[in-house]
């Protein structure tokens, strides 16, 4: 069962804030040291329309 949170990022340029779903990793260790090795990152645009990349 996939899990997921609400995280907020702020806009750089503008300072907005942005709410995004982020998914809870499993306790299966192996997708959880490939996520943490190689990162997960997400384009996220604001209510200004400024586009912004978010580590996760």
């Amino acid at each position: 069962m996939q899990v997921t949170a609400i995280r907020e990022a702020e806009c750089p340029q503008c300072g907005n804030r942005t709410s995004i779903p982020v998914p809870v990793r499993s306790d299966d260790r192996t997708s959880a040291r490939l996520g943490t090795r190689f990162g997960e990152r997400r384009s996220v645009t604001c209510s200004n329309g400024h586009s912004y990349w978010v580590s996760l």
